[in-house]
């Protein structure tokens, strides 16, 4: 879902993608992870899910430098969601008081 995104991001340091499995059966994991085979690192949520009010799935996230949550998108809209995404990471990268231009898409 957001593998495209987090590759184009990759070689920049300041960004880090996790995905948070929210089984409540930590066994499950193991399974899903052969299966799925996912591109970034994943982490068990142990509550993640309940201390950042997740009632959807995919919940994403975009954290900022001062660990508030600067973008948030519950649900999945496939027409929009990777470059929703990229844009909140790049303006989440972005030094405070800064703009970038709507139009630069480029990591």
């Amino acid at each position: 879902m957001f593998a495209r995104v987090a590759a184009d991001f990759q070689p920049n340091h300041d960004v880090l993608f996790l995905a948070a499995n929210c089984d409540e059966d930590e066994s499950l994991v193991t399974g899903y992870l052969a299966e799925d085979k996912p591109r970034t690192p994943v982490v068990f949520a142990d509550g993640l899910d309940r201390f950042f009010t997740v009632n959807s799935f995919p919940t994403v996230m975009v954290i900022d430098r001062v660990g508030k949550i600067a973008y948030r998108s519950n649900g999945f809209e496939p027409d929009t969601f990777e470059l929703n995404l990229a844009v909140a990471v790049r303006r989440a990268l972005a030094p405070q008081g800064a703009s970038s231009p709507a139009g630069n898409l480029a990591p």
